[in-house]
């Protein structure tokens, strides 16, 4: 599967949900409900294994979002950039800080960008960016789910595509959050993978 953005973001228009793994053993279930699923988001793995599951993964037609902040013993550092655009490959990464978003984008990387809505100043700061085509990243992750009024309020202006996740764990708050303007969600119940979200749209 290429390093490209264009082949995560078609699948995440189609099939609008994407399976967070923190656990390996989690990965065979992806696998299991992938005609359901646009993606898999990687939380889990250290440098020694994080290139085994991505291409893993990908080899089923599942694109890995490779959540760098959360792979042991890998710096993101210029060298760390660079061991995972030309060894490991996902489709996308997402971290939630700015430098390593920088530095990814400069390199080449499809990055997603991570928000926490702790409170409304980070969602105030967002939306300013947003509004000055300051968005660095390719894709904004919303956290948590259940905040769909700032979803839409933040899709209005968003120069980028918004997905989110977090809390989410029936289908009527993926409804929600797809109708208020989130290109897709992101969930680790399982249970939730196996529900096809454009028959419950419809």
């Amino acid at each position: 599967m290429k390093n490209d953005g264009k082949v995560l973001r078609n699948r995440l228009e189609k099939y609008k949900m994407v399976a967070a793994v923190k656990d390996p053993k989690y990965m065979e279930r992806a696998i299991e409900y992938k005609d359901n699923l646009s993606a898999v988001l990687l939380m889990t793995g250290t440098i020694l294994t994080v290139k085994r599951y991505v291409d893993f993964l990908q080899s089923q037609g599942l694109p890995v979002i490779l959540h760098v902040d959360k792979i042991g013993g890998l710096e993101m550092d210029r060298d760390g950039i660079e061991f995972i655009k030309r060894n490991v490959k996902p489709a996308a990464i997402v971290t939630t800080k700015t430098g390593i978003i920088k530095k990814a984008k400069s390199s080449g990387l499809y990055v997603i960008q991570r928000v926490f809505l702790i409170d409304t100043d980070v969602f105030t700061n967002l939306v300013k960016d947003a509004s000055k085509n300051q968005i660095v990243s390719d894709m904004i992750e919303v956290m948590p789910c259940r905040a769909p009024d700032f979803l839409e309020k933040l899709k209005k202006v968003s120069p980028v595509p918004v997905i989110t996740g977090g809390l989410l764990n029936a289908p009527e708050h993926a409804k929600k959050a797809l109708n208020r303007g989130a290109m897709a969600v992101t969930t680790s119940n399982v249970e939730m993978w196996k529900i096809d979200l454009n028959n419950f749209l419809m």
